[in-house]
């Protein structure tokens, strides 16, 4: 008996016209459309069915249904189908409604997800490593801004991936299923729409260890110009701030506009800014040796703020690797990586590695771990709760891995990102001269995994910029703003504090010319060294508790060292060299610097020597800047002859052109910055929050980046120096503004980790 007309149209064009949800902007109401459309398409399924098998014999008509469709039909039983999606761009969604019989073509090999468009607990980035790990397919946001929802006969191949959601145990698995035209794989393409997942913001977003935005919070006290105040009858504290670096400086500028007119700061050296230290030349004040900070992620957005503030938010590039054509030194051998490009083939395994680490995170034995990326949209996109839990499970699992363990564990296991298996020593070598993207991170490579893996997912390792002025410029102006008749300049009296102590209600500030003074409060901002060594605040619990205590005394100060020279030209322009140099010698990372763009005559400046801990270390036996130079010099020129004939100062002279430093012997730092060891972030933990335990408030806070989550990043300072702030106000009677840090509902993290 041959099929009717009926029959035949029907199994041509089984799948009738998709519902159109495009207009649908709501999770909730997406969420009833498309279960609505499923259920009209199983019914609607049954009534064709029902009718086609009136006209001819059931097993033509099963044995028809069954060709490229439901093959259960053909069993005589119920469809069993699952809903599923398939996530695409507009430009593809219009080519599968323009080929309208064909659209099933057009989304072969494709993958469709069991993830919903209006899954709110699933971020965008989390999506994109999703189908990455089941397709091994890359795509951006705009490749999945739009979704075809499809019935998908249960009889498809498919594969499950458990991608963790909250720390607490919930998991969710994301199943794919590929869609393929060879053998038949049975689907309907049943409604379309756009995806609705949470989108990352356009505007600051909190750092990962604190779930909490300062920048917002400083913009809603830009109207008042304060972050609190004092009622007119309560009396207002005498307070002692203790290092003018950028942390003490935004202390005591904000407790002046909060009316605190009794503010004393007492630094030890002759100026002020401490690692915010821009080094003018006398012949060309305008170019500037940044010692201190100098690379600046616009992700700082408390930084920002106050660059913005006082008018320095005019930035540049920085001369990172790869953003400028850099020369890479390997064991003798040159390689070129030009601007933008890929780096070299013999860099292609680490550098694709990393990249791949980034954006799809790492899977291992029995969970996905959400990758670096998907965490930061989720920071971004306000999904709070799910980056705490995400983060919390990297710190279960990798907290006690040090970055060159947890690299080992990650590349050289059994799903390594990229796909290929480095090999050691060759690829860590290599990794450790190339680095994450701002230069190699060989010196640093037994710190911390967390600690380098919260620099990435913050952002502070994205898009750096470099001051013009001179980061300098930024504590100057803040010292310089008169506020209520008087700066913060005037209140700076450069004398050394020797101790501090607790006498009775009030807080005894010993100098080392012998004088004492009593105050009310005290923000001690001066370095982890100092707090230990010369102000003797560790000694007892009188004044910290036996955890701060434990954190100031055993958290690990990074030794750094930086020589510049400033040159007569611009050598690098005049004869086109590579403007970033990184090498496995003793010179390790030369950056040309150009702070005089609109003048092609002008001075040169090459940052010639930037080195962390050993390799800074070494530099230590040679003190004299003279011989360091010819050094380092001759170090170059055994691989980069043409780059070194031009490492010279202007005028032939050493004194006035050429400056270095060495963080670790600076008598009043003790160290460039902090940089956890492995297992060790407990103690960020202890001193950031110090300021913020209202039970234990002694009227001595601590403040500065050493005291933060990121040791080196001026964003720690000035999140500190807020907490210390709004401590002082509280505890003295006065009112705060609303979403202060001090009625923020913290969400902590357990760092003494487990794995």
């Amino acid at each position: 008996m041959s099929a009717s007309p009926l029959l035949d149209n029907q199994c041509d064009h089984l799948p009738t016209k998709m519902v159109d949800l495009t207009m649908v902007d709501k999770a909730d109401e997406l969420d009833r459309r498309v279960s609505d459309a499923f259920l009209e398409r199983e019914a609607s399924r049954g009534r064709r069915i029902t009718q086609i098998s009136t006209e001819c014999s059931a097993g033509l008509a099963c044995k028809r249904l069954a060709d490229g469709r439901f093959p259960e039909i053909s069993a005589g039983g119920k469809v069993a189908v699952l809903s599923a999606y398939i996530y695409i761009g507009k430009e593809i969604l219009g080519r599968i409604l323009e080929s309208k019989p064909w659209a099933r073509a057009t989304v072969s090999g494709l993958v469709a997800i069991d993830l919903a468009p209006f899954c709110m607990d699933f971020s965008e980035a989390q999506l994109i490593q999703a189908l990455f790990l089941l397709s091994g397919k890359r795509c951006a946001p705009i490749d999945l801004s739009h979704f075809v929802a499809i019935s998908i006969s249960k009889t498809a191949g498919f594969r499950t991936l458990p991608m963790p959601l909250y720390e607490n145990g919930t998991m969710k698995c994301v199943t794919g299923f590929t869609i393929t035209l060879e053998g038949a794989v049975p689907f309907d393409m049943v409604a379309y729409g756009r995806n609705l997942m949470l989108k990352g913001s356009a505007g600051s977003f909190p750092t990962i260890d604190l779930l909490y935005d300062y920048r917002p919070f400083f913009d809603q006290c830009s109207d008042s110009g304060r972050i609190g105040f004092f009622p007119e009858d309560v009396p207002k504290p005498k307070v002692a701030v203790i290092g003018a670096g950028i942390s003490g400086l935004v202390v005591a500028n904000e407790l002046l506009h909060a009316g605190v007119d009794d503010v004393t700061i007492y630094e030890a050296s002759d100026r002020v800014g401490g690692k915010l230290w821009s080094h003018a030349f006398r012949d060309a004040p305008s170019v500037v040796a940044e010692m201190g900070a100098m690379r600046f992620p616009p992700a700082a957005f408390c930084l920002f703020f106050f660059l913005e503030r006082y008018g320095l938010s005019s930035m540049r590039p920085f001369p990172n690797p790869g953003t400028v054509d850099t020369y890479l030194v390997y064991q003798g051998v040159q390689y070129m990586w030009k601007a933008g490009q890929l780096p070299p083939k013999l860099f292609h395994r680490v550098y694709n590695g990393w990249r791949a680490f980034l954006k799809d995170g790492f899977y291992e034995r029995d969970i996905v771990l959400a990758s670096p990326v998907a965490i930061t949209q989720a920071l971004k996109s306000g999904d709070i709760r799910w980056a705490h839990d995400s983060w919390q499970i990297w710190l279960n699992r990798f907290g006690r891995e040090s970055f060159s363990s947890g690299i080992e564990r990650i590349f050289l296991g059994t799903h390594p990102p990229g796909g290929e298996t480095w090999s050691f020593p060759h690829d860590w070598d290599l990794f450790k001269l190339m680095g994450i993207g701002s230069g190699g991170f060989g010196p640093v490579f037994e710190s911390g995994f967390i600690e380098i893996l919260r620099l990435v997912i913050n952002g502070y390792e994205e898009n750096q910029r470099m001051c013009p002025e001179g980061i300098s410029e930024l504590p100057r102006r803040i010292a310089s703003e008169v506020v209520n008749g008087v700066s913060v300049s005037q209140r700076i009296c450069h004398v050394q504090v020797r101790a501090i102590q607790k006498e009775k209600t009030k807080i005894k500030i010993r100098l080392k010319s012998g004088i004492s003074e009593l105050y009310d409060k005290v923000v001690v901002t001066s370095g982890l060294a100092n707090i230990q060594l010369r102000h003797c605040l560790t000694c007892d619990t009188n004044i910290f508790q036996a955890p701060v205590n434990q954190a100031v005394d055993n958290s690990h100060m990074t030794g750094s060292s930086k020589l510049f020279l400033m040159t007569e030209r611009k050598f690098w322009l005049d004869h086109i060299l590579p403007s970033c140099v990184l090498m496995d010698g003793i010179a390790k990372a030369v950056y040309c610097l150009d702070y005089e763009p609109q003048d092609p005559n002008g001075k040169g400046l090459v940052l010639i020597s930037y080195t962390w801990e050993d390799d800074s270390h070494k530099l230590l036996a040679v003190p004299d800047k003279k011989e360091r130079l010819c050094l380092l010099r001759d170090a170059i020129s055994r691989s980069f002859p043409a780059f070194a004939q031009h490492l010279f100062p202007a005028c032939a002279d050493y004194d006035q052109n050429v400056i270095q430093h060495d963080w670790l012997t600076d008598e009043n730092a003790g160290g460039a910055f902090k940089l956890n060891r492995r297992g060790e972030d407990f103690y960020s933990e202890e001193l950031f929050f110090q300021a913020l335990d209202t039970a234990n408030d002694t009227g001595v806070y601590l403040a500065g980046c050493s005291c933060s989550f990121t040791g080196g990043w001026v964003e720690g300072a000035i999140q500190t120096a807020c907490n210390a702030v709004c401590a002082i106000i509280h505890n003295c009677g006065g009112i705060l503004a609303k979403g202060n840090p001090l009625e923020h509902s913290w969400k902590r993290y357990n760092y003494r980790t487990r794995n």
